[in-house]
């Protein structure tokens, strides 16, 4: 198989679903995979969230792989939005943030109920 080409039937390297909670915050849920390739998707996706919402929560628990090109786009966001929390409950990506120090900068948390609203 040549690099960048996926077997017929295989599910897409990332699908980035958005619903909006009763109170009002935005949820946007990645799964899949967030690298050079799909990132365009990624960073429309979120910086779309972030403008029409006041409150925006990324949910990452289904990614399995973060780039730096997402990195990027996290810092992106957070600067763009007033409250950007994420949910991360791999250990892959929880490292990513932690050893990239762009953890540092987010409002990280491990469930939604942890989150401050």
């Amino acid at each position: 198989m040549l690099p960048g080409k996926r077997v017929p039937g295989d599910p897409p390297p990332l699908a980035v679903t958005s619903s909006r909670r009763p109170d009002g915050v935005l949820v946007l849920t990645a799964v899949g995979e967030i690298d050079a390739a799909t990132v365009g998707r990624f960073r429309t996706e979120l910086s779309g969230a972030c403008v029409k919402a006041k409150r925006v929560i990324l949910d990452l628990s289904g990614v399995g792989f973060l780039s730096c090109a997402g990195l990027h786009a996290l810092e992106e966001a957070n600067a763009a939005s007033p409250r950007f929390s994420v949910i991360v409950k791999t250990k892959l990506v929880s490292r990513i943030l932690d050893v990239s120090g762009v953890g540092a900068g987010l409002d990280v948390w491990r469930d939604f109920e942890d989150v401050r609203v």
